[in-house]
């Protein structure tokens, strides 16, 4: 292994810039651009060793290219994973860490990806799934030259799929719907498989509108020479696994690979576990609080995962051969990407949102005849943000000075001789109630939960050896106390990461007060809750202590005050008939015979209890927001779209 020190690294990019410019002829023929983003797309694929993977395409790809074996996403959340790569810069420098992040009212004069090579004369121009569109988010019409090619990312052919054409949980999610209302709402399907054509689900129409971009790419390249920036995104296998069947039937369902280790690790830290989350929103997903899944239905779930990734392999291929074709290849960089990894029931956890290994590891795969070795592979750790970076080096631009922090380093180094070492780590993260910060090197990862304010003595460790223990089975941070300081030295390298309030559409607004209250002891308790709430102009979560199995919540639903009390997993609800006004006080009461809500001392609600909680929820208090799994009816985080200015939660 050849590492570059930091200080020659940055001179050689500089001399690989002026080189690069020269050989191509920088001005009169500048590489283009293709960018591939896969949604939920984990490195099962044959190129990268997957036995069982049907994926001739991105196969292909990586023959003519390098392969990252050991590449990361910086946050495994489809909004703040594309922010990432966009940026070139970790959530924890942006404070972009929800599915509802509003990049331009936090970053305003940010320059992304797209924006910095248009300055140098690209035409920029994305299809699909390339920024999160959903939960509130619309994605960034500034960063590309053309209007976007929006398709859908929930997509069913089949009436059965969606209680016979009802608009779904995720349907709504996806297209900006009913936002407050979701619970409401039917679940859709987790899959289907009818016969259908590549282009009747979005991906193949996606493929389909690529190709013609391509075509329209080159003539403008015969007509000006200007190069091109594309940027396509796929959906599949994003949930629901909706995929034609021909799909399907390339697969044995009996030589699956199943989970084999589905306990979360021996002393890891609750809030770095999961059960639940997305998945809960389809169908027959069970909804209750033990989450066990049927051997068929978990068989399904892998098969439907196997099938969509084939199916957008298919895609893949028809817009490669249309490069062919079209005589491009020579002359364009190809990067494939998936924006984080998927769970499919190792730990006995479904989908991504995590620290752990199958939520972050992702492909990424550079292909170019004239720029990037082919056929080879590297273990050098990548990240998600040295995506920038690179790509502006391979096409001889200047190193990128632009407004947010560029926290990417230029892999070109690399695709030169994969045993070259431009970093010996990759880092990323996850907030929860605590935010989870990770260095993953070649044979460990330490995560770190530490609340924030908090001092460092309070927080919490994970340490895996993925030498010994590839399934995480087993958290070691209080057996190898050598290893976890040296990887706690790397960590204290990394800025204190941005304040979660920054954050849109996942947490209280910047406006709410920091309301220092210490999780009561409620278990066998009467509750008595008296909050006032200011600016209100939507729903969310004034209180909530507990999760799928204990607590309750205080929360404004469709403008009325709801007040839910969860035992056994089972929820016991009272709501008001009224809407709440902008300010006002409630009070909400719970003893073993009935339930009662207050709004400005008049009682607007009861109803009789499901009897007190009878033991101490496992998820701590929140104000504002749902932290963690919901203790109520609704999903969580449902951040309250209004102030708490006071809360008080009594027990005898």
């Amino acid at each position: 292994m050849k590492l570059i020190p930091k200080h020659l690294y940055l001179v050689l990019g500089l001399l690989g810039a002026i080189s690069l410019g020269q050989s191509n002829g920088h001005a009169a023929k500048q590489p283009n651009v293709l960018m591939i983003l896969v949604d939920d797309l984990k490195p099962a694929m044959g190129c990268y060793g997957d036995a069982i993977a049907v994926t001739p395409n991105m196969d292909r790809l990586a023959s003519r290219g390098m392969r990252f074996d050991l590449a990361y996403c910086n946050q495994a959340v489809c909004a703040p994973s594309r922010f990432t790569l966009m940026l070139g810069a970790h959530s924890t420098s942006t404070g972009l860490y929800g599915l509802g992040s509003q990049l331009r009212q936090i970053l305003p004069n940010a320059v992304t990806l797209p924006q910095y090579f248009a300055q140098h004369g690209y035409h920029t121009e994305s299809l699909g799934k390339v920024f999160h569109i959903g939960h509130g988010n619309q994605g960034d019409s500034a960063s590309f030259m053309v209007p976007h090619f929006h398709e859908k990312v929930i997509e069913y052919l089949d009436p059965k799929s969606t209680d016979g054409g009802q608009l779904t949980r995720e349907e709504a999610y996806f297209t900006n719907q009913r936002l407050g209302e979701i619970r409401s709402l039917p679940r859709g399907a987790a899959f289907e498989s009818p016969i259908a054509e590549d282009a009747d689900y979005a991906d193949g129409r996606v493929a389909n509108e690529t190709m013609r971009r391509l075509s329209a790419a080159k003539a403008r390249l015969q007509d000006d020479g200007t190069p091109f920036l594309i940027v396509a995104g796929f959906a599949r296998p994003h949930l629901p696994f909706s995929a034609p069947k021909k799909y399907w039937d390339l697969y044995q369902r009996d030589q699956l690979p199943m989970p084999t280790f589905e306990e979360l690790p021996e002393g890891s830290p609750q809030v770095a576990g999961k059960r639940g989350g997305e998945i809960s929103n389809y169908t027959p997903v069970p909804t209750e609080s033990d989450q066990s899944f049927s051997d068929d239905l978990k068989r399904d779930l892998v098969h439907g995962y196997y099938a969509s990734m084939s199916y957008v392999d298919a895609q893949i291929g028809k817009v490669l051969d249309e490069l062919d074709r079209l005589n491009l290849a020579d002359n364009t960089i190809v990067v494939l990407w998936g924006d984080h990894g998927f769970h499919l029931g190792d730990l006995g956890i479904w989908t991504k949102h995590t620290n752990y290994e199958q939520a972050n590891r992702i492909p990424i795969i550079f292909a170019s005849p004239s720029l990037v070795r082919s056929g080879s592979s590297t273990r050098q750790l990548a990240e998600s943000v040295d995506i920038f970076p690179t790509l502006a080096e391979l096409a001889g631009l200047p190193i990128p000075h632009v407004p947010q922090k560029l926290d990417g380093v230029s892999l070109v180094p690399v695709l030169k001789d994969p045993a070259i070492r431009v970093r010996d780590h990759a880092y990323h993260a996850y907030p929860k109630r605590k935010m989870g910060r990770a260095i993953r090197t070649e044979r460990y990862r330490l995560v770190q939960w530490l609340e924030e304010g908090q001092s460092i003595d309070k927080a919490e460790y994970e340490l895996y050896d993925y030498q010994m223990d590839p399934l995480e089975s087993r958290n070691l941070a209080d057996e190898k106390t050598e290893t976890l300081r040296e990887l706690q030295g790397i960590l204290e390298q990394y800025p204190s990461p941005v304040s979660k309030d920054l954050k849109q559409g996942g947490r209280p607004n910047a406006r709410q007060p920091k309301l220092k209250i210490e999780t009561p002891q409620i278990a066998k308790s009467p509750l008595r809750i008296d909050a006032v709430i200011m600016d209100l102009i939507g729903d969310g979560v004034v209180v909530a202590q507990g999760g799928r199995e204990h607590g309750y919540a205080v929360h404004v639903n469709n403008g009325k005050v709801a007040f839910d009390v969860r035992v056994n997993g089972l929820v016991t609800r009272i709501e008001s008939d009224g809407k709440l006004a902008d300010h006002c006080e409630i009070e909400a009461k719970l003893d073993s015979e009935k339930m009662q809500l207050y709004v400005d001392k008049q009682l607007v609600a009861s109803g009789p209890s499901p009897g007190l909680i009878p033991v101490q929820p496992k998820d701590s208090l929140s104000v504002g927001f749902d932290d963690l799994s919901a203790a109520g009816d609704y999903d969580a985080p449902n951040p309250l779209h209004g102030v708490v200015q006071s809360l008080q939660v009594r027990v005898p």
